[in-house]
């Protein structure tokens, strides 16, 4: 995206789902005020605290969200895919970023400025809708992560992570982040993760096809366990 025309960076926006539904002119408004930004891997993108001065839009690559404890414990908060936005919520929230945001690996971004971006708000509700409605999302993924973190075993955790990650005509589930990040995304120690694993592998609830790789063989019992 560093060297993309106005015209394709414009169609790449568009592809975003808090911008579906806009018009060319409101898309070529955005692109002409989105920033290229490119992080390497281990790199921070912004740090819980610092002030918020725009969002992101992740073209290319991987990033996490974590939340940091002053003894340096580390909470995966939630995994941002290419095709997705991220941090919109810092524009209303005392303009500070209330995450951390790490790359996972090399990632291209557009940077969306407040200013910019709250005039353009305020002109389009279409816009402004898409953007409660991706809030809402967030908060919804949020709220489960405290139910889960407080309600659930480990057990019921990862059942519902591999149930809700599944490919439904193959039953593979692939760990695009390891199992060390995916232990930690779901509030666990590794050594726990991998005995909740191996207790699955047992029961004949999933195998591991190849490393990073998992296939269902039960759906039903995976499916009680993650309720």
């Amino acid at each position: 995206m560093l060297d993309a025309t106005l015209e394709e960076r414009a169609r790449a926006i568009a592809g975003f789902p808090i911008f579906s539904g806009l018009s060319e002119d409101h898309l070529i408004m955005l692109a002409r005020m989105a920033r290229p930004r490119t992080v390497k891997r281990k790199e921070m993108l912004f740090r819980e605290g610092e002030a918020a001065l725009g969002f992101f839009l992740l073209v290319k690559g991987k990033i996490k969200l974590i939340k940091i404890s002053p003894g340096g414990k580390e909470q995966i908060l939630h995994f941002v895919h290419a095709g997705n936005s991220f941090a919109e919520a810092a524009i209303y929230i005392n303009q500070q970023y209330p995450a951390f945001a790490e790359a996972l690996e090399e990632s291209e971004l557009l940077f969306i400025p407040n200013d910019e971006f709250t005039e353009l708000l305020g002109s389009n509700s279409d816009l402004s809708i898409n953007l409660v409605a991706h809030l809402a999302h967030y908060l919804h993924i949020l709220t489960r992560k405290v139910e889960e973190l407080a309600l659930m075993d480990a057990t019921s955790r990862l059942c519902r992570h591999l149930a809700e990650n599944m490919d439904r005509e193959t039953g593979t589930i692939e760990l695009p982040v390891g199992k060390g990040q995916t232990a930690n995304s779901l509030g666990m120690a590794v050594e726990t993760f991998s005995r909740t694993l191996t207790r699955l592998k047992d029961d004949g609830i999933v195998e591991e096809s190849s490393p990073g790789v998992l296939r269902v063989l039960d759906v039903e019992a995976l499916e009680r366990f993650a309720l």
